[in-house]
Formats: C-alpha cells, structure tokens, sequence
C-alpha cells in the first residue's frame, strides 16, 4: 500500500520539478529581450527617387535604397549598437494604389519588401528583413515615405547564432538632388 502511495508522490514531485525549472529557463532567456531603437539619415539612392517628364513620379518595381553612417553628420545613433550605421533597399511591387490625400495629381503608394542591416560601433551586424508600404506623401513626384515591419534574421560578433527580434520601420526619403532619407528603427531585441 505505501509503495503506491511514494510512485504517486515520487511521479508528481518529478512532474512539479520539470515544470519549474522549465519555468525558469523561459524567465532567464527573457531577461534578454530588449528595447531596440537605431535612428539616424543617410543617403537616397535607387530608381524610386528619380523623377522623369514621362512617368512624373513614382513606378512600379522600382528600387530604394539609403545608407547612413556616424562617421558624417547627422549620425546614426542606437541603443546596444552605439553610434552605428545602416543600409536599407526596399523594391516597390507592380500594383499602384492612388494616395487619395493629395489634389489632382495624387501620388502613388505600392507594397514594398526589402532587407537591412544596422552595423554596431564595434563592426557587430544585424541583418533583418522588412515589408511595408512604399507612398508619395502628396502629389506625384514628391518625397517618399516607408512604414514597415521587420524582423532581425542573422548577425555577426556578439549577435551571431542567438540575434532573434522584429518591430517597426519608418523612413522618409527626399527625391532632390542630393535628398537626405531618415530613418528608425524600433522594437525588440533578443541575443
């Protein structure tokens, strides 16, 4: 009758053991997820920001691209990077949707997908991969605006093999010559 009574007892201390120290694996890898947060402005570059008689704006399938640096002002400045830099491409689709804000011209917006990478002080990387929306902000021909997602896929030095995250990804790009694009990144971190 005892021996009954102690395989009961032995079988739920084992399952309560496992539970906590499951319990509290979770909680230690939690204690790494950060706030990450990289803003700063670079360059524009790509076939998006040019602006032609004949397409007066914005095209389809077009490419975007920016790169940002902290060895030239303005800086790009983060949290667990230091001062940094990023690069950014994000190639428009094929199907325009009309931005209704602006008057007779409207501008166009397309969904948009592209990759990233944000480079620590020390030369650590992060890469990530983004998708959002790609819009003229008014009429056609006029300064570009990215809202997206992202998530962190690979990374080097200290965010090699264990780099997990993701958030939200907002830039602005002139179409000038010479345009100034700005950008932030926002969300978690885990490594």
């Amino acid at each position: 009758m005892k021996s009954r009574y102690v395989k009961q007892t032995l079988a739920r201390l084992l399952v309560l053991g496992v539970s906590v120290a499951a319990a509290v694996g979770l909680a230690a890898a939690a204690v790494h997820v950060l706030d990450w947060r990289v803003i700063g402005s670079g360059n524009v570059g790509g076939s998006c920001k040019t602006i032609t008689p004949t397409t007066n704006g914005f095209i389809a399938d077009c490419l975007l691209t920016s790169i940002g640096s902290s060895s030239e002002p303005p800086l790009v400045l983060g949290t667990h990077i230091g001062d940094g830099a990023y690069s950014l491409s994000v190639e428009a689709g094929l199907n325009p949707l009309t931005n209704t804000t602006a008057g007779t011209t409207p501008g166009f917006c397309f969904a948009a997908s592209g990759t990233g990478t944000v480079t620590a002080a020390n030369g650590d990387v992060i890469n990530f991969n983004t998708v959002g929306l790609l819009c003229e902000e008014a009429a056609r021909g006029s300064a570009l605006q990215y809202n997206g997602t992202y998530r962190i896929t690979t990374g080097t030095g200290r965010f090699a093999d264990t780099v997990v995250g993701g958030g939200s990804l907002a830039a602005t790009f002139e179409r000038t010559t010479g345009g100034v694009a700005f950008i932030k990144i926002d969300g978690v971190l885990n490594f």
